[in-house]
């Protein structure tokens, strides 16, 4: 097992270019997987599966690509291939697959646009942004022309008390998780557009966030507390999980209400630890866990936001 883990990685080493991979993190013997393969073999062999049970249908548009025959036939190839690489799902533009218990492997499959090549790509850069990459999955290794990407399995988050669960406060009681879940929850959206209200100086989204939280969270949490507070006092209380996301939202114009059940998941590391991250902004609920792809439409491109210049450092307290 750990031979095959090592051959692998020697693989990439010996393949791609220096910047194009980076060592998988090291495991122990017993808790690894054997890998199935090198990815580019199991990525190109997966590539040329479904191109060519596509090219089977030349009359039909790529929206036939996803029917049941073409994603029938094309696993029964890879099945035959890699016995052990599991099917997860597929988006409009990309097909994943486990390569372990901790990895996928996400593969373009899109042959009348480089869409999939795109995402992967953007997968790929969000995941080594030294300010935020603590936020997207880890991409390990990636084709020259980024057909395929190794990266970190996902679990997406699927229910608000499991989202709120990630955003522990200091200050407010973590029994309402359970007890009050959607007002939790309501506590969190507005002290995200607090944070980023201040650090982008929108003064007009601040007086909004004010408002709402003076008009409906803070006589309830007034009740609760035995005591009155402000958006700020809440603000300060968040682990740094809040203020991660925070910063990616000013930086990438992520829209706040993206960050949500759904479009957020979690991976885990070898110390068994949860971390959030945040997935496509625009992520399919119906796609099979592990997987983050887009809806049956093409995803507006995250840019970065002008007024993440305002504050150059990472968000803190």
């Amino acid at each position: 097992m750990k031979l095959l883990l090592e051959n692998w990685k020697r693989y990439i080493k010996e393949e791609l270019k220096p910047q194009d991979y980076e060592d998988f993190p090291q495991k122990e013997e017993d808790e690894a997987e054997a890998y199935l393969g090198n990815p580019k073999s199991v990525g190109e062999f997966i590539y040329r599966a479904f191109r060519e049970e596509l090219e089977k249908y030349p009359d039909d548009t790529e929206a036939q690509l996803w029917s049941d025959r073409v994603t029938s036939d094309a696993n029964y190839k890879i099945r035959q291939k890699f016995p052990n690489v599991k099917y997860l799902g597929h988006g409009v533009f990309r097909t994943a697959y486990t390569l372990n218990k901790n990895l996928i492997i996400k593969v373009n499959t899109s042959f009348t646009t480089d869409s999939g090549q795109l995402m992967n790509k953007d997968d790929f850069t969000l995941s080594r942004d030294s300010e935020t990459s603590k936020m997207f999955p880890r991409v390990y290794s990636h084709d020259p022309d980024f057909n395929w990407i190794v990266m970190d399995l996902v679990y997406p988050i699927v229910t608000p008390k499991e989202f709120c669960s990630f955003f522990p406060n200091k200050l407010v009681p973590s029994s309402l998780i359970n007890s009050a879940t959607i007002f939790y929850r309501s506590i969190i959206q507005n002290s995200i557009r607090y944070k980023v209200g201040k650090v982008t100086q929108d003064n007009d989204a601040l007086n909004k966030v004010e408002y709402l939280y003076d008009s409906t969270i803070k006589p309830t949490l007034e009740t609760i507390l035995g005591k009155p507070t402000t958006m700020e006092e809440i603000v300060k209380e968040f682990d740094q999980t809040f203020f991660d996301v925070c910063n990616a939202i000013v930086k990438y114009n992520i829209r706040i209400t993206e960050v949500r059940p759904n479009n957020t998941g979690f991976t885990i590391d070898q110390s068994g630890n949860k971390n959030f991250v945040l997935l496509d902004s625009s992520i399919d609920a119906s796609i099979k866990k592990g997987l983050n792809e887009p809806e049956p439409k093409p995803a507006a491109p995250k840019q970065a936001n002008p007024a993440a210049n305002i504050k150059t450092a990472p968000i803190n307290r």
